[in-house]
């Protein structure tokens, strides 16, 4: 490689200093106007001098997710800054250690193991939730999703059940983790303020604290000495290939990230679902009408295998708006993507948010238009990722969402009666809240 040419910066680091507060809550609309304003890829520097590229370029997206993925490992902000919350896990590990824990867990994932959920306990998990919601009255719909994602995420990956006081004391702890986190990253001039009024104390004993409910959790498991096929009992009697177990404090990491990760999602997911189908009423009719359609009797996973129209109304919700808005990477060595040069150390930034809405390569990007996933979506359709580090529950958040969406066609219709959802950029892409009225369906 020749020497390498200077770096220039694109965006100057004063303006994301003084759109800081803003940036906090919602950074997509300054991405937006800042590409629309500097081209595909925005170059600056962190306050520490760390050379940054937010890209929305997939050129540049697909070499560091999937083309060269080897040069390219979860940054510090995921593996040491949110890892100090959530721990050591699929989420925040790189190399080696990455490798060895998604090789033991991904037999938890297997097709036969969903088949097996989606004919049992996850159907009846969602209708139990979806019964419990309000009908015909304005309703925020936001803790009815998470509570139905925690709840499937918990019986069906690790058959535990969790007493209701405990589910809200971990959405809580969760919520307030995420949005300190946030801050921290987003406005690092005010950290050392947090350290000094205790701001960092107070979320270091929630962190303590669910880890305290997660091991009980598993002690109770090896107390009980019984049998389960889960993915708990997946990572206390599995072994690595050297021979040796999982750690107890890892699984504890593993059991947060795997929780964190396959409900939040999700559930943020299923909310702008719920949003769409409300604006959208023909697009749930035709939901309805495939699934009459199908032949008796089919099994609920044989059902959903199926269901094509229903499939791309729920990858249209994950285009508009993908829970895991943005990827970051760290580059081990000196590269080169197109005509930029990436130096060692640099911070990557991909949007799936702006690659999912490029004008570029999707129609109309604004209108919801399940239609489109009729037919292969471009290969900017990254909702769970891509290359080697692609969501290891992918599939399984798929089909829960199908699931719901089957749930909703057939017994309920929507209204919506707030304003449009506006994403909120944090860690997930989520609704502030969303309220709508459910209202039963005519037969």
């Amino acid at each position: 490689m020749d020497a390498a040419p200077p770096f220039k910066t694109t965006l100057h680091w004063s303006q994301l200093l003084r759109n800081s507060t803003r940036l906090v809550k919602n950074p997509i609309p300054f991405h937006h106007k800042w590409f629309n304003k500097f081209g595909e890829t925005l170059k600056f520097r962190f306050f520490n001098g760390t050379k940054v590229f937010l890209t929305r370029d997939p050129e540049f997206a697909l070499h560091v997710l999937r083309k060269n993925h080897k040069n390219y490992h979860k940054s510090d902000v995921t593996s040491k800054d949110l890892g100090q919350y959530i721990g050591k896990g699929l989420l925040t590990l790189n190399g080696d250690e990455w490798k060895k824990d998604r090789r033991l867990l991904q037999p938890g994932f297997y097709k036969e193991r969903i088949r097996k959920l989606y004919n049992g306990v996850i159907p009846q998990t969602i209708t139990k939730v979806l019964q419990q919601i309000p009908q015909n009255t304005p309703t925020d719909i936001k803790p009815y999703m998470n509570q139905l994602a925690f709840e499937v995420v918990t019986h069906a990956l690790f058959e535990m059940k969790i007493e209701q006081r405990r589910l809200e004391e971990i959405r809580q702890i969760i919520d307030s983790v995420q949005e300190h986190f946030v801050k921290k990253i987003r406005q690092p001039q005010w950290n050392f303020w947090r350290y000094l009024t205790g701001v960092n104390f107070t979320i270091d004993k929630k962190v303590l604290r669910i880890r305290t409910i997660m091991n009980a959790l598993v002690e109770e498991r090896i107390a009980s000495g019984t049998s389960h096929e889960d993915l708990l009992d997946l990572m206390l009697n599995s072994t690595y290939e050297d021979g040796s177990k999982m750690e107890h404090a890892r699984i504890i990491d593993e059991l947060i990230i795997l929780i964190v990760a396959g409900h939040e999602t999700t559930a943020n997911a299923l909310c702008f679902l719920c949003y769409e189908l409300g604006q959208n009423p023909d697009n749930l009719q035709k939901v309805k009408a495939e699934i009459q359609s199908l032949e008796d009797p089919l099994t609920p996973y044989e059902q959903l295998g199926q269901l094509t129209y229903t499939q791309a109304v729920v990858n249209e919700t994950l285009r508009r708006y993908p829970p895991a808005w943005i990827v970051d990477r760290k580059a081990l060595a000196e590269d080169q993507i197109g005509k930029e040069w990436i130096p060692k150390d640099a911070f990557i930034a991909v949007s799936i948010y702006e690659l999912h809405h490029h004008p570029d390569y999707w129609v109309s990007p604004k209108q919801f238009l399940p239609e489109r996933f009729l037919k292969p979506p471009p290969p900017v359709y990254i909702p769970f990722g891509v290359g080697p580090r692609m969501c290891i529950g992918n599939h399984f958040a798929l089909f829960e969402m199908m699931e719901v969406l089957r749930q909703l066609a057939l017994h309920f219709t929507l209204s919506p009666v707030s304003e449009p959802p506006t994403p909120l950029a944090l860690i997930t892409l989520q609704p502030e809240h969303l309220i709508l009225c459910l209202n039963p369906a005519d037969d």
